[in-house]
């Protein structure tokens, strides 16, 4: 035998036998390796928008595109196109769905774990000094396929770049939703809900994996999954670091070890009171209201809502207040404060003054504009404020015929890296006619009336037997004349039937008397306050960043640190950062790279990790650019919505100054290159 083994025939055999020994090992690692390789992202479908405002337009549908192409971009899911989602609906035979099991079941059809729709809430065209622009509010909702759950969602209001006024109103209000669906998309990646294992159970508990290092806090609402099928839902309670235990609340198929848990986002509702909310139209299957009763009914919902003495939200004359970080003329720190009036504060007449009031002054407001105005800066300078104010909100009687102004001085503007919340009333005018009690006057006035009458009367007699007599007279009507008299000469005393006679009496009579009071009277004007609307998020102005390093036009080669000074410099708060490049000073959208952001509390001088400006993550057209151009942006991540958007880019952030370098060989910038 070992002859035989140490022979060539022998040798070939032993290999072969080891080598088939080995071969399912070296097959089932190689699978592994290869399934590890393979990523499997999760499903997601964008089902069309509905629209609140113009029901069949095409909106909902541009709004479905613009949320289904971001998500595509992000790189993080498996997006059903837009044809597919299409060609579902109407093999099963539904309208849009947007909620509810028909969305469920068109979810299922094309297989998606998670699905996503919304409402266009509201969109309108606006002016200022430069052109037009339009504004839209816009719902989007993510709703997980095994519960049936909203779990993420938000609702943002966006601009579209102002235009020209000869540019189509449709043409802006797509480029705004276009502009809200990358916001929706980018809060919704921001807002990552953390997903866990469960390890034990108990009848009403299950401890899970995860804990506050992964997003987990007490309190926050879970559902518990396998595969597909939701079993659970409940509560994290006791959150430590790396473990939570969950308060099963409600449960269809028990709880074991090894299902997934994952935490929903409770998703705003919007706001269709048309008074504070988003004003918008449903269709209705009630006959609608004569002109003249509409009439009335506005009439009547005017006066409630501008005289009423309710300092609740439902009188307020504004529909939404947004706070907004950014710079003054001069570069300086600043917050735009922009509201819109709401349907009963339409009348330019009725405004007098707009008046906003910043969280830190609590004596005065820091800011007033004209009646006609939606907006104001805020800027860093001290000013003098002159304002008004009454006694009462609102009201129903004139008891102010003048408008007070009032002189504050002194009154501080805003400071870099301190956030500030805005409210904003309005000081209206309305004439007191339009009042309840309407005008007021007195008079006298006289007046004669005259009047005739006609009475006849009819009498009847009867007599028994034989004889003579005189019938008696019948009863006569009376009216400002004498009594009518009987006549009987034409009737036979021994007659035994009855005595009749008739008569006839006419008369006429006047009146004279004094009329009542009429007369004259005088209108005035009455001034009274609103109640004040809040901004729905804070803001924090900063200092634009200013580039250190590399200089403007240096040649920059190997990776390299960009470096920049803080966006703030007294008390040191959390500052999001990003980098841009661009082959272009004027950073289009097409043609900017924009880094991952990233964090900084640090004031001073801040230093970037080394970037390789060839890298092949970077687009073509910047590693092919000879002068690129870069900027750095900066905002408060607790701002809502964020600093005033790029018109460019659309990121909201506070940008410094462009600046360019060049590639070594590369010919120089061209002058004025870094702006």
């Amino acid at each position: 035998m070992r002859r035989f083994i140490t022979s060539l025939p022998g040798k070939v055999i032993s290999n072969l036998i080891v080598l088939a020994l080995l071969l399912p090992s070296i097959s089932l690692a190689l699978a592994s390796r290869a399934e590890a390789q393979v990523t499997v992202l999760p499903s997601w479908a964008v089902v069309r928008f509905k629209d609140l405002q113009t029901p069949g337009s095409n909106y909902g549908q541009i709004a479905a595109d613009s949320v289904s192409s971001e998500l595509l971009k992000a790189g993080q899911y498996e997006v059903v196109s837009q044809e597919t989602v299409d060609r579902a609906v109407k093999s099963l035979g539904i309208s849009v769905p947007t909620e509810g099991t028909t969305l469920m079941r068109l979810a299922q059809e094309l297989r998606a774990s998670t699905v996503v729709t919304g409402e266009v809430a509201s969109h309108q065209i606006m002016n200022n000094g430069s052109g037009k622009f339009a504004r839209v509010t816009m719902r989007t909702v993510v709703y997980d396929v095994a519960s049936n759950l909203a779990i993420n969602g938000n609702i943002v209001t966006s601009d579209s770049t102002t235009r020209p006024g000869d540019v189509s109103d449709e043409t802006l209000i797509n480029d705004a939703i276009q502009a809200a669906g990358s916001e929706a998309v980018r809060e919704i990646q921001a807002r990552t809900l953390p997903t866990g294992t469960v390890l034990n159970t108990t009848t009403q508990e299950a401890l899970i994996n995860k804990g506050t290092r992964s997003g987990f806090k007490d309190g926050q609402e879970v559902i518990i999954v396998r595969g597909k099928l939701q079993v659970a839902s409940g509560h994290v309670r006791n959150a430590d670091p790396d473990m939570s235990t969950i308060s099963v609340e409600r449960s269809s198929l028990g709880v074991q070890p090894g299902d997934k848990v994952r935490a929903i986002f409770s998703v705003p509702v919007l706001d269709v009171n048309p008074v504070t909310g988003v004003v918008h139209t449903r269709s209705s299957s009630r006959k609608a209201p004569s002109s003249s009763l509409l009439t009335a009914l506005l009439v009547v919902g005017l006066l409630a809502v501008l005289v009423s003495g309710s300092n609740g939200s439902d009188n307020s004359v504004v529909a939404g207040v947004t706070a907004e970080a950014t710079l003054d003329e001069a570069f300086r720190p600043a917050v735009q404060v922009s509201w819109t009036p709401n349907g009963f504060a339409k009348g330019n007449s009725q405004r007098v003054q707009w008046q906003i009031w910043r969280s830190d002054v609590v004596d005065s407001p820091v800011l007033t504009v004209t009646g006609v105005q939606t907006e104001g800066i805020d800027r860093s300078d001290t000013r003098t404020v002159l304002w008004t104010s009454f006694p009462t909100i609102g009201g129903a009687s004139c008891d102010n015929q003048s408008y007070n102004n009032q002189t504050k001085t002194g009154v501080p503007g805003v400071r870099a890296g301190r956030p500030y919340i805005y409210s904003v009333e309005l000081i209206y005018s309305l004439s007191s006619l339009d009042l309840p009690g309407g005008g007021s006057g007195t008079g006298t006035g006289t007046g004669t009336a005259t009047g005739t009458g006609t009475a006849t009367g009819t009498g009847t007699a009867t007599t028994t037997g034989t004889g003579t007599g005189t019938g008696t007279t019948g009863a006569t009507g009376l009216i400002g004349g004498d009594m009518g008299i009987a006549d009987f000469s034409n009737e036979k005393l021994d007659s035994p039937d009855p005595l009749q006679g008739t008569g006839t009496a006419t008369g006429t009579g006047t009146a004279t008397g004094t009329g009542g009071t009429g007369g004259t009277g005088t209108i005035t004007t009455c001034y009274f306050q609103s109640p004040r609307t809040v901004s729905r998020g804070q803001a924090t102005p900063l200092n634009r960043p200013t580039i250190v390093a590399p200089a403007d036009g240096a040649s920059v080669g190997a990776p390299r640190q960009f470096s920049f000074n803080s966006a703030v410099a007294i008390t040191p708060i959390l500052v999001e950062y990003t980098i841009q490049f661009s082959d272009s000073i004027m950073f289009p959208a097409a043609r900017t790279f924009t880094f991952p952001s990233f964090t900084r509390t640090s004031t001073g001088v801040i230093a970037t990790s080394p970037i390789d400006t060839s890298s092949s993550s970077l687009p073509s057209y910047i590693r092919g650019a000879s002068t690129v151009y870069w900027r750095v942006g900066a905002r408060n991540p607790e701002d809502k919505p964020g600093p005033l958007p790029d018109p460019q880019t659309r990121q909201r952030y506070i940008f410094s100054q462009p600046s360019s370098f060049i590639r070594p060989g590369g010919p120089p910038p061209p002058p004025g290159g870094g702006g």
